[in-house]
């Protein structure tokens, strides 16, 4: 597949579209939205429940180096506790009733399938809205949306320009440094 857009020599076509690709302000937007998800000092959301809504949307997609990518492993902080392989496999087959999901998660991975697959059926289901507001708070359901949106925005992007199936794998340490831009740690944000 083609990149739609010009990768200079030399430079990783992943790290060119989210760290530079655009006007500095949107850059430096798409920069900071990502680290705020993740590091998500704010969100009562859970590492868990954040992997289960991200994992699924790049297994769709089909990049690998998201694919392989392992929050709780990969971005300092993420997560004190590591998360179980079957959480990604489960996730990633929409498997809502895998016994390893506690009743958030499952509600989580169900919302994330129909956000991205059927959107036109959320609305209107209201045995549906009744259990997230059982489970979640309003706050809640706004950090989802926007962390759900920009998943599966980005996601469709790096599809539409080109990136997926030849991202580079294994990604080395220094790559993901680039990646997660650690040099804008949320204290300086």
């Amino acid at each position: 597949m083609p990149y739609r857009i010009t990768v200079p020599e030399g430079q990783e076509a992943l790290e060119v579209i989210l760290n530079h690709l655009g006007t500095p302000m949107l850059v430096d937007a798409r920069k900071r939205i990502f680290r705020i998800m993740y590091d998500a000092p704010e969100t009562t959301l859970s590492p868990r429940e954040r992997e289960v809504m991200r994992y699924p949307m790049t297994a769709m997609m089909g990049c690998p180096i998201c694919n392989s990518l392992r929050m709780w492993r990969d971005w300092p902080d993420f997560s004190a506790e590591p998360i179980e392989e079957e959480l990604y496999t489960n996730a990633a087959e929409f498997n809502y009733d895998w016994s390893g999901f506690t009743a958030r998660e499952s509600i989580l991975l169900e919302f994330i399938n129909r956000f991205a697959n059927d959107v036109e059926s959320i609305n209107g289901d209201d045995a549906f809205w009744e259990r997230i507001h059982a489970n979640f708070t309003d706050t809640e359901i706004g950090d989802i949306v926007v962390m759900s949106g920009t998943w599966l925005g980005v996601g469709h992007g790096l599809k539409a320009l080109g990136i997926g199936s030849v991202c580079p794998v294994p990604v080395t340490e220094e790559f993901l440094s680039r990646l997660r831009n650690d040099e804008r740690a949320l204290a300086a944000t």
